[in-house]
């Protein structure tokens, strides 16, 4: 599988573009001297940082926390439906759960419907022949919600979708500064694409960012995890369902270990 840490990163980073190890820079020519003994120990460190979770980075807090239900719709996760993507079905229960421990935890729940306007479908027919057709068509059943999510009244389904960012042309922005959220779970579908592109736009937008790595789903296990991959470097802290609900339920462990643990590193070095 694409980044798995038992491949060799070096020959797998060759393979992609085409180098050999004569290609590679030596120590001497690296900006960061005496860092890396070469471009091959700088290429392991970063297959290694992609795997590395940020838990220090914030603290969940329930009470400034929402979570976004990206996407789930019947056309993406009912069997046979023109764009069904078979793990968000599978994800279904887990996902459940997690919307369980967020209503216990007083977290705010909103749900995105990615619909496409017939008068302004941007290139969606270019790309996406089942939407050429006539999927997530606005005003079509099938644009709905799954029908076994069932949002409780109070938790608000944002409808005016129409692209992968869940903040582009919407209300979500206000909604949740509204509400005083500083921390935003993003779950759904599809990974690479909605759930993405929303985790995104939320940390431009100065939100902590939360991605549910096993309760985000798309078509291909490799743009999944690449997905995962770059999000934890950079955008979000990366947790399953359960660690999630953990977080929640009993306070933010992982955030005050590895909090602990960085500051011992850096009183160390």
């Amino acid at each position: 599988m694409f980044g798995d840490m038992n491949t060799d990163p070096v020959e797998q980073f060759k393979a992609t573009y085409g180098r050999t190890d004569d290609d590679l820079f030596g120590s001497d020519i690296l900006e960061a001297p005496g860092k890396f003994s070469g471009e091959q120990e700088f290429i392991r460190f970063a297959a290694s940082d992609y795997h590395t979770d940020r838990h220090w980075a914030f603290e969940i807090k329930p009470e400034e926390t929402a979570l976004i239900v990206v996407d789930l719709q019947e056309d993406f996760v009912n069997p046979g439906n023109p764009m069904f993507v078979p793990e968000a079905y599978r994800q279904i229960p887990r996902t459940l759960a997690l919307i369980d421990a967020c209503r216990e935890a007083g977290v705010k729940i909103l749900y995105t419907e990615h619909h496409i306007p017939q008068d302004a479908p941007a290139d969606f027919y270019e790309y996406w022949e089942p939407i050429a057709a006539g999927a997530i068509k606005e005003g079509e059943r099938n644009t709905k919600l799954y029908h076994g999510l069932d949002p409780l009244p109070g938790e608000r389904i944002i409808d005016v979708k129409h692209a992968y960012d869940s903040f582009a042309g919407t209300n979500l922005d206000y909604v949740l500064r509204a509400n005083r959220i500083r921390t935003v779970i993003v779950c759904g579908t599809i990974t690479n694409f909605c759930v993405e592109s929303t985790a995104r736009t939320a940390y431009f937008l100065n939100y902590h960012v939360v991605v549910g790595s096993d309760v985000s789903a798309s078509d291909n296990a490799m743009a999944h995890e690449a997905t995962l991959m770059t999000l934890r470097r950079g955008f979000a802290r990366v947790m399953d369902h359960r660690a999630i609900a953990g977080a929640l339920a009993d306070g933010d462990q992982l955030h005050h270990e590895a909090s602990r643990e960085r500051a011992h590193l850096k009183a160390a070095s």
